[in-house]
């Protein structure tokens, strides 16, 4: 009994604690109604129960197949891809067509909405200049001492991202995951350089194993922009922890990776050429790897259950079709 009401006391201050930081950092009353305070609280607290959260079932969809333009073999089973979310909390790996991924890219490029962690730091030196190759520019900005920043991309205006990321095979796995037509999408660029860097700045950047909690319920959709190996961040998954998680790791917070290694046997690397794109349950225990030897680029976009829009280019879509 004393465990568990030291539990449900854990939980409550973290609820309180993360909403609170939350609504301040993304600036939430901005972008939303004054709704989004209870709703922030009552999705870090009631869905941190696991058992809650999977009262969320698929809608698997009578045409599993689609063709999708987007992709090199053109086509995308899109039962297959909802149930090996739902089972392992991860699709399979389907590669990008090249003229597509260099598109995407060049528009992540043209963001001017960086985030970093480092105060006072001027931002504009983050933007890669033009016909500045991608070696020069990791190399430039490496020499500032820039182990990782972000930056949103502008989903409000037509681009080919637009398209891709509203594109029916897209939406109509998100509408099957989620089961619901209306959801909130974020599209955040990603850059990580491989630096000596301390725990705490590892701790800043989100690199050690945790679970997220943005929405009642929710998945996100990785590209990498640069191919990723063993020694350039792979992305990291806990298979099934999205389903089910040991209780010393029900609270959304950072774990060690002996503390994960040594209760789950079971995980999967993401590891794949520019242009691999995977989907994943991002409420199951992951986290991105510290580059070693080469930089990495990644686009990390979510469709989250409802509408909480974290940045000022999130889109919401309701009642799509």
């Amino acid at each position: 009994m004393m465990n568990k009401l030291i539990f449900f006391a854990k939980l409550s201050l973290d609820a309180l604690r993360d909403t609170k930081k939350i609504i301040k950092y993304f600036n939430l009353l901005k972008k939303n109604s004054l709704l989004v305070i209870p709703k922030i609280f009552l999705i870090r607290f009631l869905y941190s129960f696991q058992a809650i959260r999977n009262l969320h079932k698929i809608s698997l969809k009578k045409n599993e197949e689609f063709k999708f333009n987007f992709i090199d073999n053109e086509f995308i089973n899109l039962n297959e891809v909802v149930k090996d979310m739902d089972k392992d909390g991860y699709s399979k790996i389907f590669i990008i067509k090249k003229d597509i991924l260099e598109k995407i890219r060049e528009l992540a490029f043209l963001s001017r909405n960086i985030d970093i962690k480092k105060n006072n730091f001027d931002k504009t030196q983050l933007i890669k200049k033009p016909n500045e190759d991608l070696d020069h520019y990791f190399k430039r900005i490496k020499l500032l001492d820039v182990s990782r920043f972000t930056s949103t991309l502008n989903l409000k205006e037509d681009s080919i991202l637009k398209d891709f990321l509203l594109s029916e095979p897209i939406l109509s796995i998100a509408k099957s995951y989620l089961d619901t037509r209306d959801f909130s999408i974020n599209a955040t660029f990603f850059v990580s350089n491989p630096l000596k860097i301390d725990e705490s700045e590892k701790y800043k950047n989100a690199q050690y194993f945790h679970w997220d909690n943005d929405f009642s319920k929710f998945f996100k959709l990785y590209i990498y922009l640069t191919d990723v190996d063993e020694n350039s961040g792979p992305h990291v998954y806990i298979t099934g922890t999205h389903k089910q998680k040991f209780p010393e790791h029900s609270l959304c917070r950072l774990y060690s990776d002996e503390s994960i290694y040594n209760k789950y046997k079971i995980h999967k690397k993401f590891t794949g050429q520019a242009g691999s794109m995977f989907l994943v349950d991002s409420y199951g225990l992951h986290k991105g790897e510290s580059p070693t030897e080469k930089s990495r680029l990644m686009l990390n976009v979510h469709y989250g259950r409802g509408k909480i829009l974290y940045s000022a280019d999130d889109i919401y879509i309701k009642n799509s079709t």
